[in-house]
């Protein structure tokens, strides 16, 4: 394959850059520039570039721990435990800022990620590669293009306004198109989704449908469609969101774990069907997911977090999910905490992320369908998860508004502690609500610090972070 000579850093050097000191990549340059030294010199080099965005996603700034946690923390899910540690309490307590850790960690590793994409997509888009090399070539452009709308859907959702609900003026976030040093102004809510969505669309296309299928920790045809039901959803765009889930499931549960199987979804992801894609980790990675929820064994455990009261009373003793949560005794008393990442206290590196699960989108086609008024399919998606999770399984024959809140439900039970329940909140224009009660689980200890949270409320979306603003003149802060 005859390449142009041009050299990069790999996105995951250029994020060990964007940690260091006072002097360093943040106070000089936006975190979107690049800097320049290993060559790209054959199509194997283009597949190790595309290797590391995905060392950016699973940074514990991206994927591993923030994006894991604080989706959960900010909403009704958890209530901060007053004897941990306090890790992201600015965010349970809707009193973050520009400069919170966190803030600035995401929107880093995040557009570093975009940068190893971009040079992928920048030298094989219209290149002429020789004719053996041609079908990897276009699946990996298309996986790049797939990993630049996923990463981008990402920031929006947390630093813009809701899609349903923002003007045309309304700032998202820079969709960052190309390796330039440069030092451009946010788009729009409405443009980073218009572009989000067609590279999103344009991967899928360019994808053959044999890419990737062997393994689930990195994107295949099924996952971008799955991607693509998120945003379709999130959009409003019921009927998009019910083709691509489609596209991306069975469709008759076979491809769901059963109640006795529940727990292999998080400790042997790779031969569960039921994962469309995970965050692989191995265990030089020094990565364990769970260990910011709390530490030690269930005799002397130190939780950060607890379950709220009004979640855990919400999983009946015969849902298959209750074993994502465990009584623990802490300084202060019992608590709920969350256990779906122990795994049973395992080494670092044994267990993975499970980041999109076939159960999300029947849930998210069975929600689209109701949108849609077609009740009947939304119902028996509906039942297919409740199958799967009920050893005492009954058929359910929900119908108008109390088969909306049997939906929320079931996507409230099926994806706690995965990272969703804000952005659900949000993306519904609900408000957050909490239920009053203490982190101990009869109720008493401190309640969370903040009750209700409006969604109109400025803090549904994170500042930008006070070095981008330091670093880029023309970087406009969101209003608080």
């Amino acid at each position: 394959m005859k390449l142009i000579k041009k050299t990069i850093i790999p996105a995951v050097a250029l994020f060990s850059l964007s940690l260091t000191g006072c002097s360093g990549f943040l106070d000089t340059t936006p975190h979107d520039s690049l800097n320049s030294d290993n060559a790209l010199e054959s199509i194997q080099d283009f597949d190790n570039t595309t290797n590391s965005v995905y060392e950016s996603i699973r940074s514990a700034s991206y994927t591993t721990e923030f994006m894991l946690m604080v989706p959960d923390v900010m909403s009704d899910n958890l209530t901060l435990n007053r004897d941990g540690r306090l890790i992201y309490n600015e965010f349970a307590d809707f009193k973050f800022y520009a400069d919170t850790y966190g803030v600035t960690g995401m929107w880093s590793a995040a557009y570093n990620g975009i940068l190893g994409a971009n040079e992928v997509i920048t030298r094989l888009d219209g290149m002429e590669t020789a004719e053996a090399d041609k079908k990897l070539a276009a699946n990996l452009l298309a996986e790049c293009l797939a990993l630049r709308g996923m990463i981008h859907f990402d920031l929006v959702r947390l630093y813009g306004r809701n899609y349903q609900q923002a003007s045309d003026s309304d700032l998202g976030v820079t969709y960052k198109k190309d390796t330039e040093t440069t030092f451009p102004a946010r788009n729009t809510v409405k443009e980073v989704y218009t572009w989000l969505v067609e590279d999103l669309e344009r991967a899928k296309g360019l994808m053959t449908d044999d890419y990737n299928t062997k393994i689930n920790y990195r994107l295949n045809k099924k996952s971008v469609c799955a991607i693509l039901a998120r945003v379709y959803l999130t959009m409003g765009e019921n009927q998009l969101a019910v083709t691509n889930a489609t596209a991306a499931i069975a469709g008759d549960g076979s491809d769901m774990a059963d109640t006795q199987g529940f727990s292999k979804v998080y400790t042997t992801s790779m031969a569960v069907p039921e994962v469309l894609f995970r965050i692989a980790l191995k265990s030089d990675d020094g990565i364990l997911p769970g260990n910011s929820w709390g530490q030690g064994a269930t005799t002397s455990y130190v939780g950060n977090y607890s379950v709220s009261c009004g979640l855990r009373e919400l999983y009946s003793t015969t849902d298959c999910r209750n074993s994502v949560i465990k009584m623990v005794t802490s300084e202060s008393g019992d608590c709920n905490m969350v256990w779906k990442w122990a795994n049973g206290g395992a080494s670092a590196g044994l267990v993975d992320i499970p980041l999109i699960r076939t159960a999300e989108m029947y849930l998210a086609r069975a929600e689209a369908n109701y949108n849609l008024k077609q009740y009947a399919p939304a119902l028996a998606d509906l039942n297919i998860v409740r199958s799967k999770r009920y050893s005492d399984y009954e058929e359910g024959n929900e119908s108008g508004e109390s088969l909306e809140k049997a939906i929320q439900l079931q996507r409230r039970l099926e994806l706690a502690f995965e990272g969703h329940r804000f952005f659900d909140l949000k993306r519904r224009h609900e408000d957050v609500e909490r239920d009053g009660l203490g982190f101990l689980a009869d109720g008493t200890g401190a309640p969370a610090g903040a009750q209700e949270v409006s969604a109109d409320s400025p803090y549904y979306l994170l500042p930008i972070p006070q070095s981008e603003i330091d670093a880029n003149e023309n970087m406009v802060q969101n209003k608080y």
